[in-house]
């Protein structure tokens, strides 16, 4: 990955945060596996399908975030994702903690 200017101690944490990445991460932790196309249908009110595209080779490829597998469908078998194991427990952790903000702000998600 390219080092990008004004990387601080948090840079990948404000990367996995950005509006496509956590609402992929989101939609994943309620369901996993998902299919590329129940990704595209479920976000893509909020998203262009190019920033979708991106966001998923971006936090597959890049970042090693999500797991690319293969998922049974009635045509036969389609690309999907699943988050890596070992994320989930921090993904847990930020709802976590955006909850614990929230309620400290008075401030609530709007999404």
């Amino acid at each position: 990955m390219a080092k990008q200017k004004n990387e601080d101690g948090i840079w990948l944490i404000r990367k996995l945060l950005s509006k496509p990445n956590y609402a992929v991460l989101k939609l994943l932790m309620i369901k996993s596996p998902r299919t590329t196309r129940e990704l595209y249908t479920l976000l893509g009110k909020s998203f262009t399908r190019k920033t979708l595209i991106l966001t998923l080779r971006n936090l597959s490829m890049n970042l090693n975030i999500l797991q690319p597998t293969h998922i049974r469908t009635e045509r036969g078998y389609d690309l999907g994702y699943n988050i890596n194991p070992r994320l989930k427990e921090i993904v847990k952790s930020l709802e976590k903690y955006e909850k614990m903000i929230e309620s400290i702000t008075g401030i609530k998600d709007s999404t």
